[in-house]
């Protein structure tokens, strides 16, 4: 990551030199810490990598629970059956939680969105779908745990198990479709991407429709392929070397301008 100075991405914000931004880029510091196995990027790309794989257990859990009727009473005597699937899902949920807005804080601390080259509003939007997946976890796992309680209690617990996680899932949606646009600016392979960002993100938002009920288990499966890719992206640096390329080229045409 780049060192303390004057403000990343000066350059390209307000009307300076682009090559100033692409001599940022390439210095010896930001190549390091490019190169690193402890950059930012790396940490991010792995929390998304978890984040998919804690969802695809949350699903089994709760799935394999058979948990999901038409009535609160028919849910809480089939969790009382199978109390552990039903609390894994709830793990799983709360893990996926925790390592989406862990990863988001590793996506702020990225060169990319410290030099304004990407906008930080996609990692704020992760954390938030974070927080709403980790909340509903818990109302999981509190029902889980005891599946003998009524009334008002119950239905407080499933309240926010339902809300939460559909905020978390509209927040999720809005950080693909912001982050739909950079794909698509930075071109190569993130340019393939940022349709499928954006159809996803779209599709994401329809949680809240009940006829929309058919898509949830296709558009859920998108997404976990979509954290898993751009997870992978981010790992292996491809999003970094998308990003160098794009301000080179940009440098590149600045230069043959002023010549």
């Amino acid at each position: 990551m780049a060192s303390r100075g004057p403000r990343p991405g000066a350059g390209l914000q307000r009307g300076g030199s682009v090559r100033e931004a692409a001599d940022r880029v390439s210095s010896p510091t930001v190549a390091a810490a490019g190169s690193s196995p402890a950059a930012a990027a790396r940490y991010a790309g792995r929390l998304l990598i978890l984040a998919a794989l804690a969802l695809a257990v949350s699903v089994i859990g709760r799935v394999s629970a058979a948990a999901d009727h038409a009535t609160l009473a028919e849910t809480l005597a089939a969790i009382a059956e199978r109390r552990g699937l039903y609390g894994l899902g709830g793990g799983g949920r709360v893990l996926a939680g925790m390592a989406l807005v862990a990863g988001a804080w590793f996506l702020l601390r990225t060169w990319i969105i410290r030099q304004r080259l990407g906008t930080p509003l996609v990692p704020y939007l992760l954390a938030a779908a974070g927080v709403g997946l980790a909340v509903s976890g818990a109302g999981v796992i509190a029902l889980a745990a005891a599946p003998d309680v009524g009334g008002t209690a119950a239905e407080a617990l499933d309240g926010v198990h339902w809300i939460a996680g559909k905020i978390g899932f509209v927040a999720a949606g809005l950080a693909l479709l912001t982050a739909a646009r950079y794909q698509w600016k930075v071109g190569g392979q993130l340019r393939r991407i940022a349709p499928v960002s954006a159809v996803i993100g779209l599709a994401m938002q329809f949680i809240w429709i009940d006829a929309a009920t058919i898509m949830h288990p296709i558009v859920g499966t998108g997404f976990f392929v979509w954290l898993l890719v751009v997870g992978a992206m981010l790992t292996t640096g491809r999003v970094e070397r998308h990003f160098t390329a794009m301000v080179t080229a940009s440098a590149t045409r600045g230069r043959s301008h002023a010549g």
